[in-house]
């Protein structure tokens, strides 16, 4: 999803979905909103649809501007270069079973990816309000680079290469830490100041669901999305709510109503509540303002992503009973008691779903597999979280890049443990592990607050390394009591190993490349991961490996439960360093897939519909 700058709406073509896009792209003009549709540029035939700006919207501040000029590739990139870049993705269709849905799910599902464009439009404009400027000017210039150019941008949502520090590939300047959520030209220090100033902001400017803008008087102020984004929000309201009135399933008819409503008052406890309750839906939609990774500058803001899945009750009843160990797995954990809430509700509903069509911060650079929603502490203390596993992002991921990394970098005696099922559980035990430990907690001071308030900006990779090797200790646990054996559990430890490498070739500015790239090292450092320079792979001593990734769960869950940032930002500079035996390992991996780039069926299939 990149852009550029024109004053001319570019033509469009998504075989079988014209009507979609057609009644989208006329509400984009009308609002004027200078929007894309590039969430939908990524398979064969489908082509970006650009909406030429128009008159901003009347809020504070809206342009956070970086750059008017035409964006350029950067003197140290060549066209061919920045097309090897787009290489590193490889093609996956994201493809479902439709064959037994009924004709009111398949409205519904049209309903939900259509919501989705617009979804992906405010995440576009989270990132940079300049984007639809940007991608414009790219579509209308000619010239060697443009097809990498645009394709990239696309990938990346923006001009900064997320695997590359956040490094301009365009010339536009660098990435804002805050990305578009505050103002350009506002520091740290003033906005703690601020809050040191007006206490009673505290809330309004830390939450999830503001931005951050300056008023007439050039003093800041928290505009609620459900302002900020209005007409953006109630178009995607409408949608939700025409398919509340489609679906035949009460509970997914009740998320989708309470979902609309959270979208125009800005409140999205009710919704999240409901979203836990949705129940007998084979559509499992996952639609609003989630993750904070896009705000580096204090992982604050919430970023708007959408997951639109089909569910496969037999494969989510196998994996049911996990969310009834719960509480024993709390009690396990690691760490001093003091840190352990085992009275917390742990209702975790685990769900197997098929990717439908994914946009907004789910689309970005690299695609997400699995994750644990939502965050807001209220909703995971009263109904604990929703795990959902995406199965066919997973397959796709294992064996175009997992396994041939295996093949790459680990002893041979280890590569035919790298295996579907042992690393499938795996991941669904990183979800489950972000619903344990330290969530709302007390400070030495005795005021009340939380995880991600304290650690601010390193809280997304301390949690995502958190998750990781929590997950493990838990798999070990759950060895103990008897559900999986110890080969299942030896398995998914290697095959964790070389999801190292998978994830770290992420960048060590994104959170799970962070994450990986601190259990690589600690484990180096404990002796549990040992390196041949002879061969260039690396072997393990398995129960040096359960001790290191056992001790680094009591630091990590420690840190969060005092709310150290001081401790979370020494662990991340400790180890979060790249060693030459890791740079020579993933020297070998040039010619393997970082990640994928989705594509999807069924914009293709749903004219059947």
């Amino acid at each position: 999803m990149k852009l550029k700058s024109s004053k001319r709406s570019e033509s469009f073509s998504i075989p079988g979905s014209s009507g979609i896009l057609a009644t989208l792209r006329a509400y984009l003009v009308a609002i004027g909103g200078g929007l894309l549709l590039s969430a939908c540029a990524s398979g064969p035939g489908e082509q970006v649809v650009v909406i030429p700006p128009q008159e901003p919207r009347p809020v504070p501040d809206r342009g956070n501007i970086i750059s008017d000029a035409i964006p350029l590739l950067v003197d140290s990139i060549t066209p061919a270069q920045l097309q090897k870049r787009v290489e590193q993705f490889a093609p996956a269709s994201l493809d479902f079973d439709d064959s037994t849905l009924q004709p009111w799910e398949r409205q519904v599902l049209r309903k939900l990816i259509e919501a989705s464009f617009v979804i992906h439009n405010i995440y576009a404009l989270q990132v940079s309000e300049k984007i639809p400027e940007w991608r414009a000017a790219l579509e209308a210039q000619e010239g060697a680079g443009k097809a990498a150019a645009i394709s990239y941008f696309d990938l990346m949502v923006g001009p900064w290469d997320r695997l590359q520090h956040d490094q301009p590939f365009l010339e536009v300047g660098p990435k804002p830490a805050g990305a578009a959520y505050y103002p350009l030209d506002m520091t740290r220090a003033e906005f703690e100041s601020h809050l040191e100033r007006n206490p009673a902001d505290k809330a309004a400017f830390t939450g999830y669901f503001t931005v951050i803008r300056r008023n007439a008087q050039g003093q800041l102020t928290a505009i609620p999305y459900s302002q900020y984004y209005r007409d953006e929000l109630t178009r995607a309201a409408t949608l939700l709510n025409e398919a509340a009135a489609i679906s035949q399933n009460a509970s997914l008819s009740d998320f989708l109503r309470k979902r609309a409503a959270a979208f125009l008052s800005n409140d999205y406890y009710e919704s999240d509540v409901a979203w836990m309750d949705i129940t007998g839906s084979r559509i499992e939609p996952t639609i609003g303002p989630y993750e904070v990774y896009e705000d580096k500058l204090f992982g604050y803001k919430a970023a708007f992503e959408s997951f639109i899945t089909v569910a496969d009750p037999a494969a989510s009843a196998e994996l049911d009973n996990l969310k009834d160990r719960m509480q024993s797995l709390e009690r396990t954990l690691p760490v001093d008691d003091r840190f352990k809430s085992p009275d917390r509700a742990f209702e975790s509903p685990i769900r197997v779903v098929d990717v439908v069509y994914n946009a907004g911060d789910a689309r970005r650079g690299v695609q997400t597999i699995a994750f644990n929603l939502p965050n807001d502490e209220r909703v995971v203390t009263a109904k604990g979280s929703k795990k959902v596993m995406l199965r066919n992002m997973m397959r796709a991921k294992f064996e175009r890049i997992l396994q041939p990394i295996g093949e790459r970098v680990l002893d041979p005696s280890l590569t035919r443990d790298v295996q579907f099922q042992p690393w499938f559980i795996n991941v669904l035990m990183h979800e489950l592990a972000n619903g344990l430990g330290p969530k709302a907690i007390r400070l030495p001071s005795g005021a009340e607050s939380t995880v991600n308030r304290e650690l601010k900006e390193h809280y997304s990779a301390l949690e995502e390394a958190k998750a990781d090797v929590t997950g493990l200790h838990n798999l070990t646990m759950l060895q103990q009591q008897g559900l999986y054996d110890a080969e299942f559990v030896r398995r998914a430890y290697v095959g964790h190993l070389g999801d190292l490498f998978r994830a770290v070739r992420f960048g060590t500015s994104e959170a799970h490349g962070k994450a990986n790239l601190v259990q690589f090292n600690y484990f180096r450092e404990k002796g549990a991961l040992n390196y041949d320079a002879a061969t260039g792979r690396f072997s393990t001593d398995f129960d040096a490996l359960v001790r290191a990734n056992r001790d680094l769960a009591r630091e990590i869950l420690t840190i969060q439960g005092e709310g150290s940032y001081q401790k979370a930002a020494d662990l991340l500079r400790r180890y979060g360093n790249e060693p030459a035996e890791l740079k020579q390992a993933l020297a070998k991996l040039s010619d393997v897939p970082v990640d994928i780039k989705p594509q999807h069926p069924v914009l293709e299939r749903i004219s059947a519909w």
